[in-house]
């Protein structure tokens, strides 16, 4: 029996239809496994839609977490050639933001890493994006990295899984969890019906901590929020990826800027409307030619963050039939996620590169 023969004798619901859970879905129907796909919203999530949509293995990785990062970045780029609508670019990153960590020591010990990264002059750095108007400090360009618009690449998975056999529910959210006679999960209930599969994989973002606590799974998760604007249309600025003190700022495809002051998420007592004007702004003032900016719109989006900062990902052990996908930097993960986990489901395989990342190391807290 082929493994494709053996993935069709297999079912599998995804619940969460953000970029990580259409990616796992995508890569389910391309292994030959029968999908159903369920999102409460629309396709591409919550967390999605509010993403600045960096791909990255940047500073603040450890070594396990800089691997799987860097494996996904590669993916990121077979997608892209696979996938002709899927709106991926590998852009660069221009950094110039020496107040929330050193440009120094993130190219030194990336560098050691094999990661694309070197430190450039000013002058370098005026020639490679003439629009930033101040840099100052030790700056640096990564030519791996890239940008996605996040909500229209979940799209882009979704529909491929669709035309694959998936079948993907928008619209409705899961009740719960079912479980069978003998306390394994064995599907969920869906606008008071049940709906049966082999396995559950549970990538709801900041949801899913709500869905698995009542199965006896401890999972202690922050969500916290993160405002990004976005302005109106401009003339082409520049290509790179921004990170500048107190802004980190890319342009759209359609000539809009998005923008961000933290990535950690912030909590203030000043209003959002008040920090979203704030922000533009600050992008006035630091971008040459965005002087006329106008805000568009702004948006609040709430992280779905593990407690100790790193990807869930993988079977608890103390139920069988579920599997647990749930990260931050969900945008940057996606392809890795997808291909591991249709690899563990289907195959039995677990990849090491999953091995520091699994949800029992929260079961005696």
């Amino acid at each position: 029996m082929t493994t494709s023969d053996q993935s069709r004798s297999k079912n599998f619901i995804v619940v969460g239809a953000g970029i990580v859970g259409s990616s796992i879905a995508y890569h389910l129907t391309r292994r030959g496994a029968e999908v159903t796909l369920i999102d409460a919203g629309a396709v591409g999530g919550k967390a999605t839609a509010c993403s600045w949509a960096w791909t990255n293995a940047s500073f603040g990785n450890p070594k396990p977490y800089f691997d799987l990062r860097s494996r996904s970045m590669a993916l990121w780029d077979k997608l892209g050639a696979e996938l002709p609508d899927l709106p991926y670019r590998r852009t660069g990153t221009l950094y110039a933001d020496n107040d929330r960590f050193s440009v120094e020591a993130f190219v030194e010990n990336h560098s050691q890493w094999g990661y694309d990264c070197r430190l450039v002059t000013r002058d370098q750095a005026r020639q490679y994006e003439p629009a930033v108007k101040v840099l100052e400090g030790p700056l640096a360009i990564a030519e791996g990295e890239g940008q996605v618009e996040a909500t229209a690449a979940a799209q882009v998975f979704a529909t491929e899984a669709r035309k694959a056999g998936a079948m993907v529910f928008t619209g409705i959210g899961i009740d719960a969890v079912s479980v069978d006679g003998t306390g394994r999960v064995d599907g969920v209930v869906l606008d008071a019906a049940p709906l049966k599969a082999d396995e559950v994989i549970v990538a709801a973002g900041t949801e899913t901590r709500r869905i698995v606590e009542p199965l006896g799974v401890n999972l202690p998760m922050r969500s916290p929020p993160g405002l990004l604007v976005t302005t109106r249309p401009l003339p082409r600025l520049f290509d790179r990826l921004i990170l500048l003190p107190d802004l980190h700022v890319r342009q759209l495809p359609d000539g809009a800027l998005l923008a961000g002051t933290s990535f950690t998420g912030e909590e203030t007592d000043a209003p959002p409307e008040a920090q979203a004007e704030a922000l533009v702004q600050r992008i006035r003032d630091m971008i040459a030619g965005a002087e006329g900016a106008e805000l568009s719109h702004w948006t609040v989006g709430h992280r779905p963050v593990p407690e100790d900062g790193f990807p869930v990902i993988g079977r608890p052990g103390r139920i069988g039939g579920l599997y647990i996908a749930t990260m931050h930097s969900g945008v940057t993960l996606a392809p890795v996620v997808g291909e591991l986990v249709a690899r563990e489901v289907i195959d039995g395989t677990r990849d090491p590169l999953l091995a520091p990342f699994g949800p029992d190391r929260f079961q005696d807290n």
